[in-house]
């Protein structure tokens, strides 16, 4: 879990950074940085998105991963715990605790360095991936919590939940692993594409052009794998 808690770190100080540099930045300033942000996750996602060998498989991802974050209302809890937080630290609450949250656990544990970055710390010890990932998301974080507040702070809870997660699984299984992990797979090459839209629709809502809920289509990102191995399994 080293490349985790470098993670977790690099995110902790970008938004202390980013908290005391944002009480000086005027609101049209933390607006442009985060429409930035918007932007460039935009390209993000496109790229990703792409990967996409088989456009059925990312269309049945998003409908039933979609139709599964919906039913459970993943968005809403997780706007739900941002609002808690907000309640728990009233000093730091400007309003966007939720939002920061949000946005900020969505754009650093989806795509494809997050989770191969995490299996590959578990089962080889290779932190590199995670540790560029660090690096980035520490860059990001000052300037999302300048455009979104403090709520970001809270997402490096999120990022060793998930991502530390994953590497202690992984670690685990080690023993029967063999293969080296590759983003050339089709059912890794799937994940990517669905993360890639989520990341678009995340956009969206950063440039605040439409709200599709991001948070809702996550489960995707387990179904767009499975429906790849049995796509490629029934010669789909």
């Amino acid at each position: 879990m080293i490349g985790t808690w470098i993670n977790v770190g690099t995110v902790l100080l970008g938004s202390t950074i980013g908290l005391l540099l944002g009480r000086k930045i005027p609101d049209r300033v933390s607006g442009f940085f985060t429409a930035a942000i918007g932007l460039v996750t935009v390209v993000l996602g496109v790229k990703l998105a792409l990967e996409t060998r088989n456009v059925l498989v990312l269309l049945l991802s998003l409908i039933i991963g979609g139709g599964i974050g919906t039913a459970l209302s993943i968005e809403d809890r997780l706007t739900n715990l941002g609002e808690a937080i907000e309640r728990r630290f009233p000093a730091l609450a400007h309003g966007t605790i939720p939002q920061g949250f949000v946005t900020a656990s969505l754009l650093f544990c989806v795509g494809p360095l997050a989770l191969i970055g995490a299996l590959r710390d578990g089962l080889y010890g290779d932190w590199q991936l995670l540790g560029i990932k660090a690096v980035m998301d520490g860059i990001s974080s000052v300037i999302l919590v300048a455009g979104l507040g403090p709520g970001v702070f809270f997402s490096a809870l999120v990022i060793l939940v998930y991502q530390g997660g994953i590497s202690l699984v992984a670690h685990f299984f080690a023993t029967g692993a063999g293969t080296a992990i590759t983003t050339a797979s089709p059912p890794l090459a799937e994940l990517d594409a669905a993360g890639g839209v989520i990341l678009i629709a995340l956009a969206l809502k950063l440039l605040n052009l439409r709200d599709l809920k991001a948070g809702d289509l996550l489960p995707a990102l387990a179904v767009a794998p499975a429906l790849a191995v049995l796509f490629r399994v029934f010669g789909g």
